[in-house]
């Protein structure tokens, strides 16, 4: 048996290291070289962020790659992508391949499937369009919001700044300090009036509505008509002697109400102050004393 040369061993482990390098790629790509494909193509405007070994999707199953984007240079505004899918997938006519942006995988196609019984052939150009992913939302709306607010959020830093070097805001926190260590005081106050003063006042209170049932419990055993019976006939009794008294046929009465006894009695205090007054100035017209024992006359 002839012995293989070197050379020829150098040329099969060459050829063997390239065949590994293929299908590395390949799978590292994404693609499967032991199975077969389609190929198809879309003409795009933007090419959305595609790449090679983009993936094709189907409802989100993975049904293919993206083999090459190029730009077409005999026409503006024309990007060619070429898209190789499972053989198996059969893309009815009315099928468009729509470029999905994300920002966590990047860009893709999603083939939407039309419904008919007339189908692609391999090497046909599909419909395309242009999904308004995450990415695009951020571009279109946010960005838009988010360059509106800057200046505001500007003037708000800049307010808020002003505030915060403001000697006042610092003599305000410092009052706010002082009333709070007052709430604190306070609170503590409250806490010992309700755990020691507090139950000593419920105590007397207590003690005061004891007093109060036993007086209501004295007042309930009154007998307050017969009380008021009595205090009617003693007043009765009173309008009565007071009618008697001053009754022309009373002795009281005829005093009170004689006019003739007022001028008699009267007149008998001025006789009497008359008869006063002259024994003071002629004492002896009335009193006559004898130290010898002589008679008067």
């Amino acid at each position: 048996m002839k012995r293989i040369s070197r050379e020829i061993k150098i040329g099969a482990a060459f050829i063997v290291a390239l065949a590994l390098l293929y299908f590395g790629i390949n799978f590292m790509k994404g693609s499967n070289v032991f199975s077969r494909y389609n190929t198809y193509y879309t003409v795009l405007k933007h090419s959305g962020g595609l790449a090679s070994s983009s993936a094709i999707t189907v409802n989100g199953y993975q049904v293919g790659t993206v083999s090459n984007v190029a730009y077409d240079y005999t026409a503006p505004n024309r990007i060619v992508v070429t898209l190789r899918v499972a053989e198996s997938l059969r893309l009815p006519k009315g099928s468009r391949a729509v470029v999905v942006s994300s920002m966590m995988d990047g860009s893709s196609i999603s083939l939407k499937l039309a419904q008919g019984t007339e189908y692609y052939a391999d090497g046909d150009t599909i419909g395309n369009g242009v999904a308004n992913g995450m990415m695009a939302e951020v571009e279109n709306v946010m960005l838009p919001q988010i360059n509106a607010m800057i200046p505001k959020v500007d003037s708000l830093i800049t307010a808020l700044t002003t505030l915060v070097s403001n000697p006042s805001l610092t003599n305000s926190l410092s009052n706010v300090e002082r009333i709070s260590s007052k709430l604190d005081y306070t609170v503590d106050e409250l806490n010992r009036v309700f755990h020691s003063e507090l139950p000593q006042l419920m105590n007397s209170l207590q003690g005061t509505a004891d007093n109060m049932d036993n007086i209501t419990s004295d007042l309930a055993t009154i007998d307050f008509a017969q009380t008021m019976e009595r205090v009617d006939s003693t007043l009765a009794s009173m309008q009565a002697l007071s009618a008697a008294l001053m009754s022309d046929q009373s002795s009281v009465g005829r005093l009170l109400n004689d006019t003739a006894f007022y001028s008699n009695l009267n007149g008998v205090c001025t006789n009497a102050n008359a008869l006063i007054e002259d024994v003071k100035a002629h004492p002896a017209r009335y009193i006559n004393i004898s130290v010898f024992g002589k008679k008067s006359k």
